[in-house]
């Protein structure tokens, strides 16, 4: 199991904080837009727009974790060809 470190979860709560902020952001963007384009009405419209994001966020964390999965083996694999790569300099000294 991974060990827990303080600077991970220091990061992770920055990387959210800001994406929070910039979730809002876009709240707002998306709820002017669609007052601008469909003033009466718009509740039909707010629900179109949140499912829409909400599939782009389940997307996006979808291949967040497959990425980072991915990368977790990749990491792994190298570190044992390099363990393994010291191992034969040592028996060649």
């Amino acid at each position: 199991m991974d060990e827990i470190s303080t600077v991970r979860i220091i990061k992770t709560s920055i990387v959210t904080a800001f994406t929070l902020v910039a979730a809002f952001i876009w709240r707002d963007v998306i709820i002017d837009a669609i007052d601008l384009f469909f003033p009466t009405s718009a509740i039909y419209y707010e629900f179109l727009a949140a499912i829409i994001v909400t599939i782009f966020v389940i997307i996006a964390i979808y291949i967040t974790l497959k990425t980072e999965s991915e990368a977790e083996y990749l990491l792994k694999k190298y570190k044992h060809f390099y363990k393994l790569e010291k191992i034969q300099k040592k028996k060649k000294s």
